[in-house]
């Protein structure tokens, strides 16, 4: 219900691996003995119908396929950390889309603020910070700020921290998106 309340067209975009013999595709070579393909997929979260749907080889990386699409002006894109590229991000963010995604464990950023509010832990949100990155995801990103959001699920009993270039929604809204 929360989700609805955004008024934004909201795009879920990932990508699997489906493992093929390799002796029957042998143009589907994925690691040394194997053969696959990769699955790239953008479901529209109003009824998950896919709006997009294009099949590589295994090796393909995604945030190469992400740089191929064009997303509507003031949508959300939502992403595993595997889409993490900085030029990409700051195309979305040029071109005024928001995107929700999970950092990446060795980012290197420097915090400019950090909001304090006791009504943040009440929803597993554990920091809501605003951002800079550093060296040269600094200037891939060109520089601007963004925002991570640090949350508890209680459910996997795990911490996760998401990126975006929303500043304002809440933390928990964030974090409702991704999950």
């Amino acid at each position: 219900a929360e989700l609805n309340r955004l008024k934004r067209k909201v795009y879920l975009m990932d990508a699997t691996i489906i493992p093929l013999c390799l002796s029957v595709f042998d143009w589907a070579k994925f690691r040394s003995a194997k053969g696959a393909v990769k699955l790239h997929t953008i479901l529209d979260y109003d009824g998950c119908m896919p709006s997009f749907v294009h099949i590589t080889d295994g090796k393909q990386h995604e945030s190469k396929i992400a740089k191929t699409i064009s997303f509507p002006k003031g949508c959300v894109v939502v992403v595993d950390r595997g889409y993490v590229d900085y030029a990409w991000m700051n195309v979305l963010d040029s071109n005024q889309s928001f995107f929700v995604t999970r950092s990446k464990s060795n980012m290197k950023y420097t915090v400019v603020k950090t909001f304090q509010s006791e009504a943040l832990k009440d929803n597993g949100v554990l920091q809501d910070q605003i951002i800079e990155l550093d060296g040269d995801a600094k200037k891939h990103y060109q520089g601007k700020k963004m925002r991570i959001v640090r949350f508890w699920d209680s459910i996997n009993k795990a911490e996760y921290e998401f990126l975006t270039n929303n500043f304002t929604w809440k933390a928990s809204t964030v974090a409702a998106l991704y999950k």
